[in-house]
């Protein structure tokens, strides 16, 4: 008997005793009680819908393991919350980014009337009045109506598989962070000295990463402000502007030409995006920058002030160029670049357009007498044209 069944079967009064019983609440980002939100939207005049998935702001997607080890008990649990509410139809919307869970559970969302919207986030302005179920709660949801239910949160830790664990498990029992430079759970990043307070339930996505000294903390959050300007869908404007203003400040500070008046604009936009969105994402992904420029201030101070990425990651603080006393004029670097911006010819030193280098590394690979350089300092004395090997003199 599926947990579905299992619950027509028990009927409503006694399906809503277990709910209670176990207080069984909404995962995430909005932890109420699940029976007070199926009661609110009960109260609806028509019947209400029922829109299950991830919360809006989540751009991890870690949960999304809960279809790959059990789809149907996810489903068995949308079903249930559509039981609950007398639904007049049941939604589920998934990321386009992970094809392989749409794929799966398209068919079998089908069979069950469950209509799968791919690629897109929940309207809450439409949905306010219905019932927004997570899909982890509607995993829950489906173990307490079959009798299996254990209390805990589920946490992916770094690509380890996803799990449950009890809610009060401190972060440092789950994941070492000895040698870390930042812990990144529930949508910011915390210090190594604060990661040992964090229990499992402030992973809020689900996901646990710790980023080592060969991270740049600035360039992690570029990268996940544009996933979150993606994600958005823009019909908040402070939301769609923010976020826009957030990734250009964050790419340049990466690319050599942040601004210190970039820290306190973020600060000032961050201060009050939460209040001034509709959803998680607006509501949510100022707390990434904020976090990052409060907490590793010195990683920031040195891209600006120092045009240095103190993990060597941001390219644009770093010069690959070949140096005059070592090259043989072999020629090996010239035919691994795949920017074709190596010029040389046989006994002669090579050079580099470094505007046109991609910092790519393949021809420092190539040099086998270690002539291919990569600094994040001053470039020494090089050659401006070609000059035979050994003729080149500094003055």
């Amino acid at each position: 008997m599926t947990a579905y069944e299992s619950a027509k079967a028990m009927g409503y009064v006694s399906l809503v005793e277990k709910i209670n019983a176990v207080s069984l609440k909404e995962y995430g980002l909005c932890p109420e009680l699940l029976m007070d939100k199926v009661f609110r939207a009960n109260e609806k005049p028509e019947k209400p819908f029922v829109y299950a998935g991830l919360n809006n702001a989540d751009i991890d997607g870690a949960l999304l393991s809960l279809f790959e080890t059990d789809a149907e008990k996810v489903l068995d649990g949308i079903e249930i919350a559509g039981m609950l509410t007398g639904a007049a139809a049941k939604f589920l919307y998934l990321p386009d980014w992970n094809r392989e869970v749409v794929e799966k559970v398209r068919p079998l969302a089908g069979k069950r009337g469950i209509i799968l919207v791919n690629g897109d986030i929940i309207n809450v302005r439409e949905a306010e009045n219905d019932l927004l179920l997570h899909i982890a709660t509607a995993c829950d949801l489906a173990d307490v109506a079959s009798g299996s239910y254990e209390p805990g949160v589920y946490v992916k830790v770094q690509d380890a598989p996803l799990k449950k664990v009890a809610e009060e498990t401190p972060v440092t029992e789950l994941v070492s962070v000895e040698g870390a430079k930042a812990v990144y759970l529930g949508y910011k990043y915390y210090t190594p000295e604060e990661a040992g307070g964090l229990k499992a339930k402030d992973a809020t996505s689900g996901l646990i990463r710790v980023l080592s000294e060969k991270d740049c903390v600035v360039d992690e959050t570029a990268k996940r402000l544009s996933l979150d300007r993606i994600q958005s869908c823009g019909k908040c404007v402070f939301c769609r502007e923010s976020l826009i203003q957030f990734e250009f400040m964050q790419k340049e500070i990466t690319q050599g030409r942040g601004k210190a008046e970039y820290l306190e604009l973020t600060k000032e936009i961050g201060s009050v995006m939460g209040d001034s969105t509709l959803c998680t994402v607006g509501q949510i992904s100022a707390e990434l920058p904020l976090s990052a420029i409060e907490k590793f201030a010195g990683e920031y101070d040195a891209h600006i002030k120092k045009n240095q990425c103190p993990a060597g990651v941001c390219t644009s603080f770093t010069h690959i160029y070949i140096d005059p006393k070592t090259c043989t004029g072999c020629g090996d670097c010239l035919d691994v670049c795949p920017a074709d911006c190596i010029e040389g010819k046989p006994k002669f030193i090579h050079m580099i357009d470094e505007f046109d280098c991609t910092k790519c590394g393949k021809c420092i690979e190539a040099c086998e007498e270690g002539a291919v350089m990569q600094t994040s300092g001053k470039l020494p004395k090089l050659p401006d044209r070609l000059t035979k090997v050994g003729k080149f003199k500094k003055h």
